[in-house]
């Protein structure tokens, strides 16, 4: 069956464009030799690239560069200062290319003044309100290529908000105020497109599948797995519900869906919860909306489907801290397909958990956020995800810290935090913090930032 897929690369695509000032002797002669050398330079990055032919040296190239970059929908720009350049050059590119700007001045023949010219660029930049950096070093420099790394990434997120077109059915739960959404403040600050769906949408979608669809759904999806302990109605009424959640998912042309399984659905969401996941779609239950939103992004990072979960248990012996939720995380997620089992859920002794141990070794970004006091904000946290056992049913994920769990629980309480944790792995919080400050969200960073605190 054909289904939408996230918009978001791995790779961010990154437009290149290099500049000199001709006519002043200020070594533009050397302009192309260098900025070759930065395009070869960043080759071997996980960066999608888009080259400039050629070298911007007045406001009518800088205009024709813009409109050959403009075309390729890059998510930033690096504009590469070989020799000082007016600030004039990097505003007619962004009028054509209206993109974040990553400015590299190449610090080797000082008589270039390929840096004075930065804080030139900048004080405009930050008049005109667009979202830049300014570094200066040779080329290569490992420390400023994991600065662009980590502002393409931002960016890439800024343009995957705008992309976004969410589901959301059935609401919040009513038994939990602090899942409160507003889909203004989504729009104004994230640029989210929410597509609001009744849940009796997907009952009756449920309801009207052949049952031969739904039973050879159930078929396949079992085989290869570790376990099945679950009644042959509840794996086929699990089946209905996941079907019906890609088909409604496909129908309304969506990124990510969030579903409100309380009280009502339950485990009987589960499966489709981590299906969905599992075929690219963004999901989360309970009818956070704001997790779905974020498990879309670190999907968009990792190229892989996102975990979400409860902030369970702390462990101080070792500074870990199992995360779970109950069972509708993503197959894919387990060691291996053989790991999964599926069985009624301890909490309603009904429908169909998901049931395996997360793996997701070495750095884990971990994501919060929240709506309240008038804004949005993120909160964020990563350590060093580690091994873990069954000992909650569901799908736990257990992280490792260098900041103590106490600490961190106290941190998680005083920010303003959720319950909902949603992680990929990989070490992306420094873009969530660029991306806050573009976007006007708040930030807290937890586990060696603690940020916004004293006294902790």
């Amino acid at each position: 069956m054909s289904m939408a897929r996230v918009e978001g690369r791995c790779k961010p695509r990154v437009g290149v464009a290099g500049g000199a000032y001709a006519g002043f002797h200020l070594g533009d002669e050397m302009a192309e030799a260098k900025f070759q050398q930065m395009v070869d330079a960043l080759a071997g990055q996980p960066l999608d690239l888009c080259v400039a032919p050629v070298i911007v040296t007045d406001t009518d190239s800088a205009r024709a560069a813009g409109q050959q970059l403009g075309a390729e929908k890059p998510d930033c720009l690096l504009v590469v200062l070989t020799t000082f350049i007016p600030d004039y050059f990097v505003v007619q590119l962004l009028r054509e290319c209206d993109v974040p700007v990553f400015l590299w001045a190449i610090e080797r023949e000082i008589d270039c003044l390929a840096l004075v010219c930065g804080p030139m660029i900048t004080a405009s930049l930050y008049n005109l309100q667009k979202p830049y950096s300014l570094h200066a070093s040779d080329i290569p420099d490992d420390g400023v290529c994991d600065h662009l790394l980590t502002f393409a990434r931002a960016a890439m997120l800024r343009r995957m908000l705008r992309q976004l077109r969410v589901g959301y059915m059935g609401g919040k739960p009513s038994i939990m105020f602090s899942m409160t959404t507003d889909e203004y403040t989504l729009v104004e600050k994230l640029g989210v497109t929410v597509e609001n769906i009744p849940i009796q949408e997907l009952y009756d979608r449920a309801a009207a599948l052949p049952a031969p669809r739904v039973q050879a759904f159930w078929d396949d999806l079992t085989v290869g797995l570790g376990q099945v302990e679950v009644a042959c109605a509840d794996g086929l009424q699990s089946s209905r519900f996941a079907l019906a959640a890609q088909d409604l998912a496909e129908e309304y042309h969506l990124n990510a869906l969030s579903i409100n399984c309380f009280p009502h659905l339950k485990a009987k969401i589960c499966l489709a919860t981590a299906c969905l996941n599992d075929a690219g779609i963004a999901a989360a239950c309970e009818g956070d909306l704001h997790s779905t939103i974020l498990m879309y992004l670190l999907q968009g990072l990792s190229g892989s489907a996102s975990f979400n979960g409860d902030v369970f248990r702390l462990y101080p012996e070792d500074n870990s801290i199992l995360f779970s939720h109950c069972g509708a995380g993503a197959f894919s997620l387990a060691p291996c397909r053989c790991d999964v089992c599926l069985q009624s859920s301890i909490e309603t002794h009904d429908g169909l958990a998901v049931k395996y141990p997360t793996h997701m070794p070495g750095p884990v970004t971990l994501i919060n956020l929240m709506l309240g006091r008038g804004t949005l904000r993120i909160i964020a946290m990563e350590g060093e995800g580690v091994d873990t056992d069954l000992s909650y049913e569901g799908t736990p994920l257990r992280v490792q810290f260098t900041t103590d769990v106490q600490q961190i629980l106290q941190g998680i309480a005083r920010s303003g935090a959720g319950h909902h944790w949603n992680g990929c792995p990989g070490s992306y919080v420094e873009a969530f913090r660029l991306l806050c400050e573009w976007l006007g969200v708040e930030f807290t960073g937890l586990c060696g930032w603690m940020t916004n605190f004293s006294g902790l």
